[in-house]
């Protein structure tokens, strides 16, 4: 089929995420990582974050929370890393489309099986409202300021471009857990720990400036970045069981997303997976084929996430009874499966939409409006 064929050939891709920079499979690569890590801090989050910290897995499951809390962050710099020199209102409106689908036909079948109202069904056409998709709320409140944004990162003076950033890393994020460190809380509500359109605007203009400058440049071995990644993972992970020892609470102020640990995270795998070389072709179809796939991986998750349902409780039961041995791995393993059925689910949606011409209704709303 030529649908197939199109999809296969990575044409999708170049489509709707064209890049500004000449594309990068290890960062394609690395958005597949990041969004089968983002599965596994949700199986942890219903399933095991409420174990006592004296629990045998305690360590080994915030450690796992830890190691993989860097995602949000890397998707947020790479979309300036990418979209800095480009805007297309239309991706918005089909990125809209993907979501209000999903939204719709997950709520039907739980609808049908009488595990939502009609209410919350009718609230399922207006998925933005939704405050469990906080991410996808604020992409789009970015998506509509990306104009400002990328004519500011294209024309600032660099200079004053890096004095910008390190303001905003040191208020929003080095003070921010200072502060909340020594007094306990903040009345920075703004920025939610990283849970906001502010955030992700801040990643967007370190995104741009990277791409703009710095992106190219060597600057440490591969090596380095690594070590840098593990570094602050685990650093991230000690001070929880050291205030659990100290305090007899355990503290997670350095596993959120503006925390500088995880920042750190977040830009050295953004280097690593950048520096590396992927020359087989047929890892490069396979990165082509999943990578378009990746933002509805994330919702149709999120969505089935979000109802107990029987076999969800029993799934949630089943990963709470997973021996202690090689948990770490485990839980990586089941991300994986799960990653994997929800882009073989969301290929039939391509499909759908290809065959409904949606891209060319997005197109023809974005001339209508613009």
């Amino acid at each position: 089929m030529k649908i197939i064929d199109e999809f296969n050939n990575g044409l999708l891709e170049k489509k709707i995420i064209e890049p500004a920079l000449k594309r990068n499979y290890g960062i394609d690569l690395l958005k597949i990582v990041a969004m089968i890590n983002i599965i596994n801090l949700h199986i942890n989050r219903d399933s095991l974050l409420s174990l006592h910290p004296k629990h045998p897995k305690y360590k080994q499951v915030y450690r796992l929370q830890t190691f993989s809390f860097w995602p949000v962050n890397a998707f947020g710099i790479i979309s300036g890393l990418v979209n800095y020199k480009r805007y297309k209102f239309s991706n918005l409106i089909y990125i809209w489309f993907e979501y209000v689908y999903y939204s719709v036909i997950l709520s039907l079948y739980l609808y049908y099986k009488s595990l939502l109202n009609s209410r919350e069904l009718f609230l399922s056409f207006f998925p933005i409202a939704k405050k469990r998709f906080w991410y996808a709320n604020a992409y789009f409140f970015l998506y509509l300021f990306l104009p400002i944004l990328n004519n500011s990162i294209n024309v600032i003076d660099k200079g004053k471009f890096i004095k910008l950033i390190g303001l905003n890393f040191f208020v929003y994020s080095l003070y921010h857990t200072l502060i909340e460190y020594n007094i306990g809380q903040t009345n920075f509500d703004f920025i939610n720990d990283g849970y906001s359109s502010l955030w992700l605007i801040i990643l967007y203009i370190v995104g741009g400036y990277l791409g703009k400058y710095y992106i190219y440049k060597p600057l440490l071995p591969n090596f380095s970045f690594f070590c840098l990644y593990l570094l602050s993972s685990v650093f991230s992970s000690e001070y929880i069981f050291y205030s659990f020892k100290k305090y007899k609470v355990p503290s997670t102020i350095l596993m959120r997303h503006n925390s500088p640990t995880i920042i750190i995270q977040s830009l050295s795998l953004i280097f690593l997976f950048y520096k590396l070389k992927i020359n087989n072709k047929y890892f490069q179809k396979m990165i082509l084929f999943f990578n378009p796939l990746n933002f509805n991986v994330a919702l149709i998750h999120l969505r089935v996430f979000s109802y107990k349902t029987p076999t969800i409780s029993r799934f949630f039961i089943y990963i709470r009874t997973l021996t202690q041995k090689y948990l770490f791995f485990k839980i990586y393993g089941i991300s994986i499966i799960i990653y994997f059925i929800c882009a073989f689910f969301d290929y039939f949606r391509f499909i759908l939409f290809k065959l409904l011409k949606i891209r060319n209704l997005c197109n023809y709303i974005e001339k209508m409006l613009f």
